[in-house]
């Protein structure tokens, strides 16, 4: 395999390697503070809040808020905008 190949297959192995990490604290953060969710596709996709409040992809740190379609990321700014929702 050349240089360039193999620079490559390890940064795809190291994101892989992130975004795992991600989807299992990200997980943990929100069950820890009592945030109610759904997980599905194994963990990859979270239905967070009751009633449904976004859609969020802990790998890469995406939410969409099903209201509105607002897109952010981070699991921080979306606890915080649940923060600001009314219950």
């Amino acid at each position: 395999m050349s240089e360039i190949g193999e620079v490559y297959e390890a940064l795809r192995a190291g994101s892989a390697i992130r975004r795992a990490s991600n989807r299992a604290s990200s997980s943990t953060f929100l069950r820890e503070r009592g945030v109610p969710f759904v997980s599905k596709n194994l963990g990859a996709h979270l239905i967070v809040g009751a009633p449904p409040f976004a859609d969020f992809w802990p790998g890469t740190g995406l939410w969409i808020e099903r209201a509105s379609g607002r897109k952010d990321r981070g699991v921080f700014r979306l606890l915080k905008a649940l923060a600001r929702t009314p219950s």
